[in-house]
C-alpha cells in the first residue's frame, strides 16, 4: 500500500524561476476544489498513509492550504512542504510549527548572486528572512538546491551556508531537462553533478551536516558517506498527485495513470499499483546493461526513470548522471 502522497497541488506561484518544472505544464489544469482536496487528505488518512508532500509552485500562498494542514493533523498523516520560502509571514511560521510540518526550503548555491540568477533579483534577502521565521517558530526545515549548469560548482558553499542557517539537513537536486529547464540549458552532465556531489559530502563531513540527494538512487556510485541518505523512486511506495487530481507515473513525466478526481483514493491507488507502467519501473527486467551487472542494481534498479526517459526515450535506464553507466563501468 502507498505510504505517501507527493502532491503539486498547485501550478500558482509569486516567482517565475527558470528552471521550474511545473508552470508550462500544469498552469492551465484545473485545481481540484477545496472540499475534493479535503476528501482526499481524509480518506489518506483512512488508508494509513503516513505523510503527504506539498509542493507546487508556491504552496504557502494558496488560500487552501492552512484547510488542508490542519485536515492532515486531524487524521494523523504528517506533513512536508516544499517552498521557495519568499512568502513565509510570522503567521505561517506559526502555522506550520503548530501542525509539525516538516519544511523544505530552496537556496540554490551558497550566495545571492547564483540563487537570484535561477530564482530572480531580490529573492534572496526574502528567503534569508522566511528561514530566520522559521527558526524563530520552531519549526523543522531542510534546505535544497536545485544543482544547475550555473551553480553546481558552489555545492560546498551551499552545505556550509544550510550549517550556518540551522538547517537540519541540505538536499541537493539534480535539474532536469523538462519545463523552462529545458530551454535554458540548465541541466547538469554527469561529471558536473558528482563534482557538486564530491563538493557537498566534504563540506558536509568538515561540518557534520546530513546531506540528502534527491533523485539520485546512483548515490553509492558516488559516495560512501555516512552523512548522505538518498532513495529510489523505483522503490518508493510513493504516489504522485497533479493540481487537478491526476495521478502521475512521476511529476516531472506527463504520464498520466488514474485520478482521483470523482472517485476514492483508495481506486486510485489500486489502479496506480496495478497499472503495466508502474509495474514496468518498479519491476524492470532484463535491467539494461551496465546496470545489470552493477553492484549497486538490486538497490538502484537502472537509476531515476523520469530522466532515462527524458534523456534517452527509455523508462528502464540507465540514468544519464550515473558515473558508472556513463563509464560503461
Amino acid at each position: 500500500m502507498i505510504e505517501g502522497l507527493i502532491w503539486v497541488f498547485t501550478a500558482k506561484c509569486n516567482l517565475a524561476c527558470r528552471h521550474c518544472y511545473v508552470r508550462t505544464r500544469f498552469a492551465r489544469i484545473p485545481e481540484l476544489k477545496l472540499g475534493e482536496k479535503l476528501r482526499v487528505i481524509e480518506e489518506a488518512g483512512e488508508l494509513g498513509v503516513e505523510y503527504i508532500g506539498f509542493s507546487g509552485g508556491e504552496p504557502l500562498m494558496h488560500a487552501h492550504f492552512p484547510a488542508m494542514i490542519r485536515q492532515c493533523r486531524e487524521v494523523g498523516v504528517a506533513v512536508s512542504v516544499v517552498t521557495n520560502g519568499t512568502v513565509i509571514t510570522e503567521n505561517i511560521a506559526r502555522l506550520l510549527a503548530r501542525h509539525e510540518a516538516w519544511v523544505t526550503v530552496s537556496v540554490d548555491g551558497g550566495g545571492r548572486k547564483a540563487h537570484e540568477a535561477l530564482r530572480g533579483r531580490g529573492t534572496w534577502d526574502r528567503v534569508m528572512r522566511g528561514i530566520a521565521l522559521l527558526r524563530e517558530a520552531g519549526v523543522e526545515y531542510s534546505t535544497i538546491m536545485a544543482v544547475s549548469s550555473i551553480n553546481y560548482a558552489e555545492a560546498g558553499k551551499y552545505v556550509e551556508l544550510a550549517s550556518k542557517l540551522g538547517a537540519e539537513v541540505a538536499c541537493l537536486i539534480p535539474v532536469m531537462n523538462v519545463g523552462a529547464a529545458s530551454s535554458a540549458r540548465l541541466a547538469v552532465g554527469w561529471r558536473e553533478y558528482a563534482e557538486a556531489v564530491r563538493l557537498a559530502v566534504e563540506k558536509a563531513e568538515e561540518l557534520g551536516l546530513r546531506i540528502s540527494l534527491w533523485c539520485t538512487p546512483f548515490a553509492p556510485a558516488l559516495t560512501r558517506s555516512p552523512y548522505v541518505s538518498y532513495w529510489s523512486c523505483r522503490q518508493a511506495a510513493v504516489m504522485d498527485l497533479d493540481p487537478g487530481g491526476r495521478v502521475l507515473l512521476c511529476d516531472v513525466l506527463d504520464f498520466v495513470l488514474t485520478s482521483v478526481k470523482g472517485r476514492s483514493l483508495r481506486d486510485a491507488i489500486l489502479d496506480y499499483e496495478a497499472h503495466p507502467l508502474v509495474q514496468e519501473v518498479t519491476n524492470p527486467s532484463p535491467l539494461p546493461q551496465p546496470c545489470r551487472s552493477c553492484p549497486f542494481s538490486e538497490s538502484c534498479r537502472g537509476g531515476c526513470f523520469a530522466r532515462a526517459f527524458i534523456e534517452r526515450g527509455a523508462l528502464n535506464g540507465p540514468d544519464p548522471l550515473c558515473p558508472l553507466a556513463a563509464r560503461g563501468f
